[in-house]
């Protein structure tokens, strides 16, 4: 009997086996020099998922990076950011402002597929271990850059340093976000209204994938021809690419976009909207969408909804500013659950139904991570660590059904593996390691 497509394809998609298959990068070797830079890490922790063989580089006192955690709080030394994205990689130290430390690294490089460096631009170069140099050694070596402004252009030299917060602020895209500015007013009256960041570091980790994207395409390349080659990415400029029509918008209009809140000048009804006992977001893209909303809250004769012809009048702005308040009034009314449950049974009895509009619930992280569909996909299953114990993180997000990614184990501490890694690479014994120790270079 021919399997139902769920059943099949959980079959071979279940991350639970993960470990039984192989996986897609196990001949890539990483070097991961990253320093201060989120995105660096995240970038590397993504090519480990695949199965690259990632070689963390620290200097021996460790990266700061290890230290940023909420409210300063370390779990068997370690900061809860760090035990997520050192994960699957092997952590070594090296001193690379010691002339010996950079013969050690071109040593390795001479090994490697790829190595990711977030110094800033003309630092490595100045050690002499710069992709120019190091292609001498190795000619298929993708270099891999991720800096706050780029290899060139007039701010590559600034001093300014490579944060979250910087990215998200030089992208034009939280200029954007937060919520409206009155008509009129300034933040001395409206201090709320002020330009709002995002809650994760996503200024580090979207560029951060776009580099893993790169590093795949370029080892595509390197295989049909191979040729190594630098990559460059910069912060600030890869986040702005999440923008879609702002750029667009701006030249052909002139409109520079503005602060919406929770609405969104591109549709309605899109936004999120308060409920007695918290959020959700509402979606009614189509014009018969946004009606069977206003019936479904009993507003159809008042608001005239039968009359309403064409959606796009609703998305300008005058138009949503005056509908958000008497929506928001509505939901007002009503608990998440009790939301969902009218979208649903519109869907079956409602005057339009099917069509009925879209009802979410903004769920908090406790919430995610008790979902029956995000525990049955896996992702929040515990990872047992030799050295941290049992944790759970988010797991990797792809399922792929010959090589699936995975988590192997949690982060390392400071120079964890040092004896492992010189003595397979670089054949250096326990009297080697003491002496490169005594003399500051791991």
């Amino acid at each position: 009997m021919e399997q139902h497509w769920p059943d099949w394809i959980r079959e071979r998609d279940d991350p639970r086996i993960a470990h039984t298959k192989p996986e897609a990068l196990d001949d890539i070797m990483v070097l991961d020099l990253s320093y201060k830079n989120f995105a660096g890490c995240y970038c590397s922790s993504m090519l480990s998922e695949f199965g690259a063989k990632v070689l963390r580089i620290e200097p021996p006192e460790g990266d700061f990076i290890r230290s940023c955690t909420p409210y300063g709080i370390l779990y068997k030394g370690e900061s809860l950011n760090y035990l997520t994205e050192g994960r699957n990689k092997f952590h070594i130290t090296l001193n690379l402002q010691k002339p010996d430390g950079r013969e050690i690294l071109k040593s390795l490089v001479k090994q490697a597929d790829v190595l990711i460096e977030t110094y800033k631009p003309g630092v490595m170069d100045g050690w002499g271990i710069s992709y120019e140099q190091l292609k001498e050694i190795n000619p298929k070596l993708i270099f891999a850059s991720i800096t706050a402004y780029g290899q060139f252009g007039p701010m590559s030299q600034s001093r300014m340093p490579d944060y979250d917060n910087i990215a998200q602020a030089r992208s034009g895209i939280q200029s954007g976000t937060g919520e409206v500015m009155p008509e009129g007013k300034g933040y001395d009256e409206c201090p709320w209204a002020i330009p709002t960041k995002a809650g994760p570091w996503i200024g580090w980790a979207q560029p951060a994938t776009f580099m893993a994207v790169g590093i795949l395409a370029a080892l595509h390349w390197r295989w049909m021809t191979g040729e190594g080659q630098a990559l460059d990415v910069a912060t600030a400029e890869s986040y702005a690419r999440f923008d879609d029509y702002a750029a667009l918008w701006y030249e052909g209009a002139g409109v520079v976009a503005e602060r919406f809140g929770s609405l969104d000048t591109a549709a309605w009804l899109y936004c999120f909207a308060p409920t007695k006992d918290g959020a959700v977001f509402l979606g009614g893209l189509r014009l018969e969408m946004w009606q069977a909303f206003a019936d479904m809250v009993g507003k159809w004769d008042e608001w005239g909804a039968a009359d309403w012809k064409n959606l796009t009048v609703f998305t300008e702005k005058e138009q949503q500013l005056k509908w958000a308040p008497l929506v928001f009034a509505e939901t007002r009314k009503y608990t998440n659950e009790e939301l969902v449950n009218m979208s649903i049974e519109y869907a079956q009895k409602g005057r339009l139904a099917p069509i009925t509009p879209v009802v979410a619930p903004v769920c908090s992280p406790e919430e995610t991570m008790k979902d029956a569909n995000w525990l049955d996909r896996g992702i929040f299953t515990p990872v047992k660590d030799p050295v941290y114990g049992e944790l759970i993180v988010a797991q990797a997000q792809h399922k792929m059904s010959e090589t699936p990614i995975r988590t192997k184990w949690m982060c390392r501490p400071v120079g964890h593996d040092n004896k492992q890694i010189y003595s397979e690479y670089l054949k250096f014994d326990s009297a080697k390691l003491t002496e490169l120790k005594k003399a500051g270079i791991i």
